[in-house]
């Protein structure tokens, strides 16, 4: 069992500690399922009623915040304590699995494929005419690569992808199991005689550092190119139509389906369920919430909430107008009353 203390762990983070610094950690978890001996972390102070209940005795917490911290605990502060348990997460996790370079035997190569020692092909891959992988780029079991596809360096494509004819992928891409990159946009014409199919003959871009989710799919462009930027960070089961562009260090979460012809901005983050229409703009940093309907371009900077999505703030403020109206309307009801009592007495007085 790997152990350290608690002031080695603190050397390790750079951060001071306030405690028994001779105390065993033993390994990690979160607040609520943390034993005596693993470390937890406290990201933010709202959190402070699980801080009081966990049993974990060694607590990353942020710099400064000192105050009313529960007693007989040991506190290492740290500037972000939740990027600093990824340091402690990486010291106690297992080591991952290894993949020794080299092609299985059951691996089907055609002629014509340019792939390193350095490398490892799993069983039952395809790999076709013409491909060209970088250095340790590691394809696992079952993956299919199509014709004239070119992959980086330092890659990792784990079980059951297909990634088709003329992709083009950079280095250090990581596309989990499941993943379709290449496969016909949805491009088809309505006539007196059918629906006839448009040919989808560009290709799919993927630029360096870019990870996607389990089952996810990206189409080809109808021609030219669906464009996948530096950085850019995709979670399960999404949908990237033809010809869309995904601008640097952009995050898409589970179940988003980006529209043909849309471009989305740097750093754009598009949460669960959010529907983006087809050849809209979304601007540098924008935010479309959970389930957004987005049917027009959204500027940079931009919060956008709601089907159909809206600015945040008219979003929120449609929401809470119900119950504003409730208490306007038990208002006036009040004041008619005290009117029809007023005109009472007036009428009295009268008398």
């Amino acid at each position: 069992m790997k152990t350290i203390t608690v002031s080695e762990l603190a050397k390790t983070l750079n951060s001071e500690f306030t405690g028994n610094g001779d105390f065993l950690i033993e390994g990690f978890n979160s607040l609520n399922d943390a034993k005596e001996t693993e470390a937890s972390f406290l990201a933010a102070e709202k959190f402070k009623a699980m801080l009081e209940k966990s049993q974990s005795k060694v607590i990353l917490v942020p710099k400064g915040y000192k105050e009313h911290l529960p007693e007989g605990k040991i506190y290492i502060h740290c500037e972000n304590p939740n990027m600093a348990f990824i340091k402690v997460v990486k010291l106690f996790a297992p080591p991952p699995p290894e993949y020794k370079a080299g092609i299985h035997p059951t691996a089907v190569i055609a002629d014509g494929v340019t792939i390193p020692p350095s490398c490892h092909i799993g069983p039952f891959v395809v790999i076709e005419k013409g491909v060209v992988l970088g250095e340790n780029t590691k394809v696992l079991s079952g993956c299919f690569i199509g014709e004239q596809t070119k992959i980086g360096k330092n890659c990792f494509i784990y079980s059951n992808c297909v990634i088709r004819e003329r992709i083009l992928i950079g280095n250090n891409v990581i596309i989990h199991p499941g993943v379709c990159i290449g496969s016909d946009g949805f491009g088809y014409e309505a006539g007196p005689f059918g629906i006839v199919k448009i040919p989808q003959v560009g290709i799919v871009k993927i630029e360096d550092d870019v990870e996607i989710g389990a089952n996810c799919a990206i189409d080809r462009a109808r021609f030219g190119m669906t464009w996948i930027k530096t950085g850019v960070k995709i979670d399960n089961l999404v949908q990237i139509a033809h010809n869309a562009v995904i601008g640097e260090f952009s995050l898409l979460i589970a179940q988003c389906g980006i529209a043909g012809s849309s471009k989305l901005g740097q750093g754009v983050i598009v949460a669960g369920q959010v529907g983006v229409s087809h050849g809209l703009k979304i601007g540098d940093g924008a935010k479309l919430g959970g389930q957004a309907g987005v049917t027009h371009d959204v500027p940079a900077g931009m919060a956008y909430m709601g089907t159909l999505a809206e600015p945040a703030r008219d979003f929120m403020e449609r929401m809470v107008l119900p119950k504003t109206v409730r208490k306007l309307k038990d208002r006036v009801v009040k004041l008619e009353e005290t009117i029809k009592l007023l005109q009472e007495e007036l009428s009295k007085s009268k008398k």
